[in-house]
């Protein structure tokens, strides 16, 4: 059973078990809409969402949920402390997620390989939801700015995200971050300029630094620079879901955009380190 944590009137708590939430609700503590997340929602759901998936007979059931519907912004809701606690979740549970990706994959070049691709798209989609978070806080209002470097400090001075180490993957002329001052050098993650509430979901948000991209529907992301460690692109989309799609021969990343994107009357723009 997953550890399940709470946002109660502006505080998260937890973690919890199912049987612990059924005797909360019971006892009249919570109600079966206060939101609850666990290690593996891609975003907040509700009590009543988790305990569907988790009846108090058994385990889960053999078909899989429907997917959360996405909270809406809650007027005092403390996001600085409900991203740094999801954000450092996500992250610590990097390093396993790489050993695991290494010990399956049987061969230890092809292990690693695959360990960075999967740190890439997992590191995306934590940064894409501290993202999220401030802008809940801020009127739906996504982090912006020149640079990308300068979008992350904003989360960083917002205490969105908790560990600086999380913009960087191992690449020539870059270096981890060794204080909450970011520098170009520590980043290694584009963001895309523009974002707000009503952008569409399939939009890319967060990923891998080294490509140029056009906002076009079905639109390739091109390699501007031999600065990737791997042949391909970690992406996090608006939706919160996140994937590692691979290069072609050409060094090109094929459909980066998705084919049914559709950018109505805004612009986007392209925000490098």
């Amino acid at each position: 059973m997953p550890d399940i944590y709470l946002h109660v009137e502006g505080q998260q708590t937890g973690p919890y078990q199912p049987a612990q939430l059924r005797q909360l609700v019971a006892e009249g503590k919570i109600s079966a809409e206060t939101p609850a997340w666990y290690d593996g929602l891609a975003a907040w759901s509700t009590v009543s969402a988790i305990l569907a998936a988790f009846p108090a007979a058994g385990s889960p059931p053999s078909y899989p949920p429907p997917p959360p519907p996405q909270a809406p912004a809650k007027k005092g809701m403390n996001g600085c402390l409900l991203a740094a606690i999801i954000v450092g979740a996500v992250f610590g549970g990097i390093f396993v997620l790489s050993c695991l990706a290494g010990i399956a994959l049987g061969p230890i070049t092809n292990g690693i390989k695959k360990a960075k691709e999967s740190m890439s798209m997992q590191q995306a989609r934590a940064i894409e939801l501290a993202m999220f978070c401030y802008a809940n806080d801020n009127n739906g209002a996504y982090p912006d700015g020149k640079t990308s470097t300068e979008v992350f400090q904003k989360l960083i001075d917002g205490k969105y995200i908790s560990d600086p180490g999380i913009f960087y993957v191992a690449m020539p002329g870059k270096t981890k971050a060794t204080s909450n001052t970011l520098t170009a050098d520590n980043v290694c993650y584009d963001v895309t300029s523009g974002v707000t509430a009503d952008s569409p979901d399939d939009l890319p948000v967060v990923f891998s630094t080294g490509y140029d991209v056009t906002y076009a529907a079905g639109a390739s992301a091109t390699q501007d620079r031999a600065l990737t460690p791997f042949p391909g692109i970690g992406v996090a989309y608006k939706s919160n879901s996140a994937r590692f799609i691979q290069a072609g021969p050409d060094r090109a990343v094929p459909g980066f955009i998705p084919a049914n994107f559709d950018p109505g009357n805004k612009t986007y723009q392209q925000l490098r380190p």
